[in-house]
């Protein structure tokens, strides 16, 4: 009997003791938390188009250009992103663009960036940013020898990779 209730009591003892807070929580301390994800970003610039412009002749239109081609304008493009975007808060993936407006004088005047998606705001205007830095004035687009206003749309391939770097 007296065993049985030694056993008894070391058993309830147990449960008494058990219902003691962690040490973790006597401890009181405030462990800051690092997020210590990445990731990677790798684009490429498909090329720069001429938007048809439907009040001139195909025959007497011609279209406009950079100083340098359409190579020296996608070099200072990468350039500028590298510069200006931080590509490691980034997560992009698919095809984006960047619409511009050329005035008759040459002058880049306005820039829309697409498509718009779930939280990509911050990127498309970080896109919109790099090619309005890119600022040598343009050769305009002449309809029958005359300047006239066009648009251009250039076309950039994204794709990212996330990791989590938290155990390197």
């Amino acid at each position: 009997m007296k065993s049985l209730l030694l056993s008894f009591s070391l058993l309830i003892s147990s449960f008494a003791f058990a219902q003691n807070s962690d040490v973790e929580d006597m401890m009181n301390i405030d462990i800051p938390m690092n997020d210590a994800s990445l990731s990677s970003v790798a684009y490429n610039v498909r090329g720069i188009y001429q938007l048809k412009d439907d009040n001139c002749d195909p025959a007497k239109f011609k279209s406009l250009r950079y100083p340098g081609g359409a190579e020296a304008y996608i070099k200072e493009l990468k350039e500028k992103l590298m510069q200006n975007v931080n590509w490691k808060t980034y997560v992009i993936n698919g095809l984006f663009f960047v619409k511009m407006d050329i005035t008759k004088d040459g002058v880049l005047s306005k820039l829309e960036a697409g498509p718009k998606v779930a939280n990509s705001e911050a990127f498309l205007n970080d896109l919109k940013e790099a090619a309005k830095k890119v600022n040598k004035t343009w050769k305009p687009a002449k309809c029958n020898g005359n300047p006239i206003d066009s648009q251009a749309m250039l076309k950039i391939d994204f794709s990212s990779m996330a990791y989590d770097n938290a155990f390197n």
